[in-house]
């Protein structure tokens, strides 16, 4: 499409100029010596298709050919309906081939005329239908139908979970908005207000395109958004031509100072990913075997058919048997007890509650400085959990607590439990594996060994508990955090004696996952300032937030901030590596925090299949 073809624009073109030289902005002329030179500061470009228009599966081979992807927002439900959209196979062609799927709501309809309910549905099921399709980048960017939007749209979007929310206004361009700033900030002012130029129409020419990028160079650089909606189209009014679509991307493709990028990576920027900078070998925590008397149950001495030492214990209502069994996990002896009925408690083999090893007893000694880890190779028709009982200083026995369900399991396993610290007094103790269902438990060849960290804990004065050391309520979470998550799936969270420093890390093993995460974070409350545990942040700074970790499969790093109104809102994410033999460090640094910030949280964690352990985390503002 020829430049010349518009005269008029031609015109207003240079009445913008002349607008924006008087606003005290760069002129154009400069600009293009400043381009040509190599010195003009860059330009992020994105290039987004809205509706998901049948027509725009030919914009696809034009951007391939010159390496250049772009953000297709669509409305979920109507792709496939009719000859006008494009047919779900042609949309994961756009996917597959690096492009960006963002959500559009579900009918195109004009958000601000919607009750806050009916608006959320709009937005929330067309994003979770987009990420069941193409997982969660495909969650990432939104815009809103005909531009429409208000505070409380904005406010929904980001509570869907989206990072950004594109109008279609708020640019200069050659025939409107003329008081519209000449760009998009990076990073910017509102992330759930991006500006764009106007609308790509079956009018708009070359020079016009080029334009938006120039006033951008011209103007210290940042952020051009280009909306278009169908391709080659003639009766449409909001169609660009093909061939007028090459040229543009061939120019882009030219100019040394401008960067095409999709929405979503675009918003990412801000993010500085450091994980290949740090890593440290997995250091194992120092296990020193504490003594054990008939611990591999082959001792009978008596002959009365209990293994010396040890002590069948019961709890609650329920029916079993007890026998000594040649079917062991090594030797000739192990013990099996099997429910046959049960209303409430458990059976159990445990070292005699006495006075302890030291002083002639069966019950191993111990000390109050210390976890301790807990082993037993075990078979069972069903699930089991270390119970733990110990002698206080008075020389009085007291259950402590019950450690996590451990599956059932045909053939000999081990099971393991690391303990907290336990209380103060503490000398003795006694524990074993526990059914409390109807099945058949074997135990055999139990240990103990004290935990000792490998390494000081590391600890952030801005993130309480840092190291994940305190677990002061006994629940078996880190004190001022919380596991999370949303979606679909089975998780489970443990704190575990394998730890980046000190004695504590957490894992995160995910077993099944359709939809959604898990992850562990400060808890979402009212902000250290406020008494609470979650780090103070403040509009404006940007922060390196750190946090080491060991996993299998890739994770993800995730920040909430909390705005003015004292609610919390999702903020950015990011992948980080799996890195299953060493830890590694995971550091970010955030764009600006969003007006009315007053506290941020963050984590890492799983969006599929896997198993993470984190530690040390941390937080630093940078100005």
């Amino acid at each position: 499409m020829p430049e010349s073809r518009r005269s008029p624009s031609a015109i207003i073109r240079a009445i913008v100029i002349v607008a924006v030289l008087i606003a005290g902005t760069t002129a154009i002329a400069e600009i293009s010596q400043n381009a040509s030179a190599g010195t003009a500061p860059t330009v992020y470009v994105s290039l987004t298709w809205d509706d998901g228009r049948a027509s725009q599966i030919d914009s696809l081979a034009i951007q391939q050919a010159h390496s250049m992807p772009a953000t297709y927002y669509i409305n979920s439900p109507m792709i496939g309906t009719r000859a006008y959209y494009m047919t779900r196979p042609q949309v994961d062609q756009i996917a597959a081939a690096g492009n960006e799927i963002g959500g559009h709501t579900e009918n195109h309809l004009d958000l601000t005329k919607l009750s806050p309910t009916d608006a959320r549905s709009e937005i929330c099921n067309d994003r979770a239908r987009l990420i069941s399709w193409y997982g969660a980048t495909a969650g990432r960017s939104f815009a809103y139908p005909f531009g429409a939007n208000n505070a409380s749209v904005r406010g929904v979007v980001a509570d869907c979970g989206y990072a950004s929310g594109r109008t279609t206004t708020g640019i200069i361009s050659p025939i409107s908005c003329l008081s519209c700033r000449p760009v998009e900030s990076l990073p910017p002012a509102d992330p759930f207000a991006l500006a764009a130029a106007e609308s790509v129409t079956s009018t708009t020419t070359l020079a016009d395109l080029k334009f938006q990028v120039d006033l951008a160079a011209g103007n210290g650089g940042g952020w051009v958004i280009y909306t278009m909606h169908s391709m080659g189209t003639q009766a449409n009014s909001l169609s660009i031509d093909p061939v007028l679509y090459d040229q543009f991307l061939g120019w882009l493709a030219s100019r040394s100072d401008v960067q095409v990028r999709t929405v979503g990576d675009v918003m990412a920027l801000g993010l500085v990913n450091d994980t290949t900078a740090e890593t440290s070998p997995q250091r194992a925590p120092v296990l020193t075997p504490v003594a054990m008397r008939n611990a591999d149950l082959e001792s009978d001495s008596d002959a009365n058919g209990v293994s010396d030492c040890w002590l069948r214990g019961v709890s609650g209502t329920n029916t079993a048997t007890w026998s000594r069994t040649t079917t062991a996990h090594s030797g000739t002896a192990a013990e099996q007890v099997t429910i046959s009925a049960i209303s409430s408690g458990d059976r159990k083999l445990v070292p005699r509650l006495d006075s302890g090893l030291a002083a002639g007893g069966c019950a191993p000694t111990i000390d109050d400085t210390h976890a301790y880890h807990l082993a037993s190779w075990y078979r069972s028709t069903a699930p089991v959990s270390f119970v733990v009982f110990i002698r206080d200083a008075s020389g009085v026995w007291k259950y402590w607590r019950t450690g996590p369900s451990t599956p059932a399991a045909g053939e000999f396993s081990v099971a393991s439990w690391d303990t907290p610290i336990v209380p103060a007094g503490t000398n003795a103790i006694s524990f074993g594996l526990a059914i409390s269902s109807v099945g058949t438990l074997i135990t055999d060849d139990i240990s103990l060994a004290s935990i000792s960290p490998a390494v000081p804990a590391i600890v952030d004065p801005v993130v309480f508990n840092s190291s994940l050391e305190t677990d002061n309520n006994g629940d078996g979470v880190p004190d001022c955090w919380s596991p999370s998550g949303y979606g679909i799936n089975n998780a489970r969270f443990s704190r575990v004696a394998d730890a980046h420093s000190g004695l504590w890390g957490e894992r995160l093993v995910v077993s099944s996952l359709s939809s959604g995460d898990r992850k562990l974070l400060p808890t979402l409350d009212n902000g250290q300032t406020a008494g609470g545990c979650a780090p103070p942040a403040r509009a404006g700074t940007s922060y390196r937030l750190g946090a080491w970790y060991r996993s299998d499969v890739p994770a993800q790093m995730i920040a909430f901030y909390r705005d003015a109104a004292g609610t919390w809102r999702w903020w950015l994410s990011t992948d980080v590596p799996a890195s299953s033999v060493d830890w590694r460090r995971a550091s970010f640094l955030t764009p600006p925090a969003p007006a009315g910030t007053t506290a941020i949280t963050f984590g890492i964690g799983l969006t599929r299949v896997g198993t993470l352990i984190t530690d040390d985390y941390s937080v630093v503002g940078v100005s």
